[in-house]
């Protein structure tokens, strides 16, 4: 998003792994990463527009996708 500034603010966010709830803080530039105290996996996220999300999740060290 282009010239758009948020208000630094705490966001609410569900473990995509462990399915615990976690909060971070999103940054003026929409971006929040956040690390799971319970299983340790890394979640950023980053406000595309008003309807666009995009998630990135990491998974902890030592666990790896099934195939």
């Amino acid at each position: 998003m282009t010239g758009k500034k948020f208000k630094e603010q705490p966001i609410k966010i569900l473990c995509n792994n462990c399915l615990n709830e976690i909060i971070g803080i999103r940054d003026e530039n929409g971006v929040t990463k956040v690390v799971c105290k319970w299983c340790g996996t890394i979640t950023v996220s980053k406000v595309m527009s008003r309807r666009h999300v995009q998630y990135d999740i990491y998974a902890p060290k030592g666990q790896e996708n099934i195939q």
